[in-house]
């Protein structure tokens, strides 16, 4: 599903990895510059959500949208009530959906000029 994602979305954004939540944190940390963060649910370690709750904790306006293939995941609805991410896209996802989404985000994003 990485390799799609990057495949379908490197022609209009610049697209960094994480293996997991850990390692996704590290990359937030290093790099000042992440403008949306997209992740899914089920990944090693800590999920989506509990990913989602940390950059909340921790970058307030970063938004964060999550991938599942679940329609009835309670993690996933808690931290949507929550508001604590932005959307949930269920899977199979659609590429214009997404696309659509992202540019949503990132106009919102966009400093002040």
């Amino acid at each position: 599903n990485r390799d799609l994602l990057k495949r379908t979305l490197k022609r209009e954004y610049e697209v960094v990895e994480a293996d997991d939540a850990t390692q996704a944190l590290e990359v937030l940390a290093a790099r000042h510059d992440v403008r949306v963060v997209l992740s899914d649910q089920l990944m090693p370690g800590p999920s989506g959500a509990d990913l989602a709750r940390a950059i909340r904790a921790r970058s307030p306006g970063l938004p964060v949208v999550i991938m599942t293939g679940y329609d009835e995941d309670p993690d996933v609805a808690a931290v949507a009530a929550a508001g604590v991410v932005e959307a949930v896209i269920p899977k199979p996802w659609q590429a214009t959906t997404l696309r659509q989404l992202l540019a949503r985000l990132l106009a919102r994003s966009l400093p002040a000029t």
